[in-house]
């Protein structure tokens, strides 16, 4: 048999293209995508990822801003400056 190899290419051609080999192709390729597919969508999950930290330490920087600004402006607001009513008396 290891002689013949018209009958062994003839065989190994008829069992690649057995509904079995098909359908194996056919999960091979599917799986191959698959996976392809996963890799894609974990870069584009840590891209988001990596946005969404960013946009969370953007965001806390401008609330301790936000927060100091309103004490600043509660303390500015809460002096009284009295005003020289000799300006405003008409003479």
């Amino acid at each position: 048999m290891n002689r013949a190899t018209d009958v062994l290419a003839d065989w190994d051609d008829r069992i690649g293209q057995s509904p079995a080999s098909l359908h194996d192709q056919r999960q091979t390729q599917e799986i191959s995508d698959l996976r392809r597919q996963l890799k894609n969508n974990r870069q584009v999950r840590q891209q988001l990822q990596d946005q969404v930290d960013a946009a969370a330490t953007v965001i806390a920087v401008l609330l301790a801003e936000n927060t100091a600004l309103r004490e600043q402006a509660t303390k500015q607001s809460a002096v009284i400056i009295p005003l020289d009513r000799t300006h405003f008396i008409s003479e």
